[in-house]
């Protein structure tokens, strides 16, 4: 495997500009997302990676090795990518011995090689037994697992993932998720993950590149992206977010709605900012006296835990808590709010 590092990408179709001057890096061994909703150019990113498209403009090089530029340097076949699409995306004519070996050039490896790779695949991947399978015979956790196999077969430098969990159920797409990042981290594989969910990006990745139109918003750790968000709008891509208008004095002192340092009168306070909160970050009381007054009007029950809606009494904030359960609130109740968490101040533009 080897480290990726991709410089100052431009990619347009004709004169629309679909990757606009976009750079990043990723360490030998790491997993990475491109977060981001649908017309993003996440899949366009990954494509130009693996080769399929040309970049205007830029470099891409696995390890030391420029494999890519305005003129194409290598061509797909000769970068050792393993491409994993949307569904897997098998071959329907052929079983999964046949799939799996698809990218094994028979110039290469002698037919016994070939069959010893595709067998210690299939018990990579826990499928021993299945060779003689159609795609069609496979469910759909079975034809990401055989894709993912195809994809490695090649020993690839770089692993290319493009929603492969997109049709799942999500008991399914949770379960395969987890069991194909372990699978990667035990090869040893530097890989990237297109997804557009949050929680997917954040649980999978060791970094997260959150795409808009074209650029990068913010690149780092998913405990950086989601913690330290650089804009309110990042922060809303990234989890639930509150963001709610504040006041930050000279001397540093923020004022919102549900601050410390709130009164009857922060209505009247001119907002100068904004805060953002996480909803996990609201502490919910019936009986304490501290806290900002409100009263509970809508009440989610998750199971596991429940997101507590609060409109406050001095003012017409929603406020959204995430509670544990198990809990003793009831819609209509009487509660106070108080924020234990960061203080994320953002100054208007």
């Amino acid at each position: 495997m080897t480290s990726l590092d991709v410089s100052h990408l431009t990619v347009a179709f004709g004169d629309r500009i679909v990757i606009d001057d976009l750079s990043f890096n990723l360490k030998e061994g790491e997993i990475s997302s491109l977060l981001g909703p649908s017309g993003c150019g996440k899949t366009t990113l990954l494509r130009v990676i693996a080769g399929l498209l040309q970049p205007r403009e830029g470099t891409i090089r696995f390890g030391s090795q420029l494999v890519g530029l305005s003129s194409v340097v290598l061509p797909p076949n000769k970068r050792r990518t393993g491409y994993v699409p949307q569904q897997g995306a098998l071959f329907p004519h052929l079983n999964v011995a046949k799939n799996i070996a698809f990218g094994l050039d028979r110039k290469e490896f002698s037919g016994d090689q070939i069959n010893k790779t595709v067998s210690e695949m299939l018990e990579l991947i826990g499928m021993s037994g299945f060779e003689n399978q159609m795609p069609t015979e496979l469910s759909g956790g079975q034809q990401t697992r055989v894709a993912l196999a195809r994809a490695l077969a090649v020993k690839p430098k770089l692993v290319l993932l493009d929603e492969p969990f997109s049709a799942l159920d999500a008991e399914l797409r949770n379960e395969l998720r987890s069991d194909v990042v372990a699978l990667l981290r035990s090869q040893g594989t530097t890989a990237i993950l297109v997804t557009h969910d949050r929680e997917e990006a954040l649980v999978s990745s060791d970094k997260v590149v959150l795409m808009r139109d074209g650029k990068i918003a913010q690149y780092g750790s998913p405990e950086e992206v989601y913690e330290s968000p650089i804009s309110p709008s990042v922060a809303a891509s990234t989890g639930d977010a509150l963001i709610l208008g504040a006041q930050q004095s000279a001397d540093g002192t923020t004022r919102y709605a549900i601050s410390s340092t709130s009164s009857t009168s922060q209505s009247a306070l001119q907002n100068n900012g904004y805060v953002v909160i996480r909803p996990e970050e609201i502490l919910v009381s019936k009986s304490s006296s501290n806290g900002v007054n409100g009263t509970l009007i809508q009440l989610d029950y998750y199971g596991h835990d429940a997101m507590l809606v609060v409109k406050l009494s001095d003012s017409s904030e929603i406020i959204r808590a995430r509670v544990a359960g198990p809990m003793d609130f009831e819609v209509g109740d009487r509660v106070t709010v108080q924020h234990r968490g960061p203080i994320r101040f953002f100054a208007n533009s």
